[in-house]
């Protein structure tokens, strides 16, 4: 583990530190019913399962405590059962920690690729700058990041990082944090 991590770049913040566009931005990207469940969401589940059944696109269904869980406490293992104890431990989390919390502890962890983990990194690794100076655009390129770092990075695929940056954009203004002239 140490190995694996030593080259890893790690700035923890307080919630409060990190912008509020740039909250929403996550939030948009991973999940736009964090407020709304208790740490598992049966919609997205099902929305996976069969995406995944049929031959969509392939999808988690986790919540952003599911992921926070794993990432946290579990390991990267693909199994009904791994699933499984995130599901319960992320049940757990929710009765015992806030929903801030689990927000705040998740965006100290997430890999954002570039060998940043947790957003303040991410920030640094991607725009040279403190995480509290970051533009909405910029929160929303990083957001999307999130779900596939080594794929979503502009450096890499522009056109992919595009295409995710106006899906988080997009979902900023769904969810009622961004209105439709600011994201013009």
């Amino acid at each position: 583990e140490i190995g694996r991590l030593g080259d890893a770049t790690r700035r923890s913040i307080p919630l409060a530190e990190m912008p509020l566009d740039v909250q929403h931005a996550v939030l948009a990207a991973e999940d736009r019913s964090f407020y709304d469940h208790g740490g598992v969401s049966p919609v997205g589940i099902g929305r996976a399962i069969w995406n995944n059944v049929t031959g969509g696109d392939t999808q988690g269904g986790s919540t952003i405590t599911q992921q926070y869980a794993k990432n946290a406490f579990l390991t990267q293992e693909r199994s009904w059962d791994r699933k499984l104890q995130e599901a319960l431990l992320a049940f757990k989390l929710e009765t015992v920690v806030s929903k801030d919390e689990i927000l705040e502890n998740y965006l100290n962890t997430i890999y954002f690729g570039r060998g940043a983990y947790g957003i303040s990194a991410a920030s640094q690794a991607y725009f040279r700058k403190p995480v509290q100076k970051l533009t909405p655009a910029e929160g929303a390129l990083l957001a999307g990041v999130i779900r596939s770092p080594s794929y979503l990075d502009p450096a890499v695929d522009e056109d992919a990082a595009k295409i995710r940056w106006n899906y988080v954009l997009d979902g900023m203004v769904t969810i009622g944090a961004m209105s439709p002239s600011d994201r013009a």
